[in-house]
């Protein structure tokens, strides 16, 4: 009898941690920009199945170690939402770029964010949508961002910034080949991302050494046993400063086909 219930409590303990919700907004910003550019985020959270909810956001700053990040609890009456205009400086008081992590303690949540120019005349931005940690890139799947380009004048055109976030709490490196539509790969940039570190890369064609590029896209991978990270571009018109935000797209990687030995019998009858 108690095996039975030891058992039985064993399986409820597993089930409920596979169903803990947590959400990442995989770029924020509260910061400014190129050609006098001020970047903000507002983030709405909403409680899910009319019931209450309760979630924390937790602050995983660029280019830092995020395994002791700042945290804040928030919680939702049913059918309610709660949103947070520049959620960067009136909540955390923080300054620079972030991911986002949001973690449902209690019932369940949906969540999206907005990064946009707070400019005088107006607004102009994009739309971040939250993403479940359980769709995060491992080793046996590569994120593949489309709809990229550059050009080599900054006045036309586009030009394409790239991040990853790490979903890991160990360093975790990344590979990301950069192709010109054709497939051809025009240069592979490697980073080691620190414990839920964000980063991202400016202009990742120029910085694999690329002038004009169209039309192209990106291939992020780990080979990390347990890694897991998320992969996001951000296309930005160098006329405007208009954004549109590309979340990677996740495929298997293709396994190699494995070497057969085939064995080929003859037999011989009489006549």
């Amino acid at each position: 009898m108690h095996r039975w219930f030891v058992s039985i409590l064993a399986a409820l303990t597993t089930i409920a941690a596979a169903s803990a919700q947590t959400l990442y907004i995989p770029a924020s910003a509260n910061a400014e920009g190129v050609n006098q550019t001020r970047w903000r985020t507002d983030l709405q959270v909403k409680a899910q199945g009319g019931r209450a909810a309760a979630f924390t956001i937790e602050l995983l700053e660029s280019r830092a170690d995020n395994r002791n990040p700042i945290s804040l609890a928030y919680s939702l009456n049913a059918n309610e939402s709660l949103r947070l205009g520049n959620v960067l400086e009136t909540e955390f008081t923080f300054t620079g770029t972030a991911a986002l992590r949001i973690t449902a303690t209690g019932g369940r949540i949906t969540a999206t964010s907005r990064t946009y120019n707070d400019d005088p005349g107006g607004t102009y931005g994009q739309t971040v949508p939250a993403v479940a940690e359980e769709d995060g890139v491992g080793p046996e799947s590569q994120s593949t961002l489309i709809l990229l380009s550059r050009s080599a004048d900054p006045s036309a055109g586009f030009r394409t910034n790239l991040g990853l976030v790490n979903l890991a709490d160990a360093s975790t490196a990344v590979d990301i080949d950069v192709h010109a539509a054709d497939g051809t790969v025009i240069g592979t940039l490697s980073r080691n991302l620190k414990p839920y570190e964000h980063r991202q890369f400016n202009d990742i064609f120029d910085m694999v050494g690329a002038g004009d590029v169209a039309d192209g896209y990106a291939v992020a991978r780990t080979t990390a046993q347990d890694g897991s990270f998320l992969a996001y571009a951000s296309v930005v018109d160098n006329g405007s400063g208009d954004a549109v935000f590309i979340l990677g797209s996740v495929d298997l990687i293709p396994t190699p086909a494995a070497d057969r030995l085939v064995v080929f019998e003859s037999f011989l009858r009489p006549g």
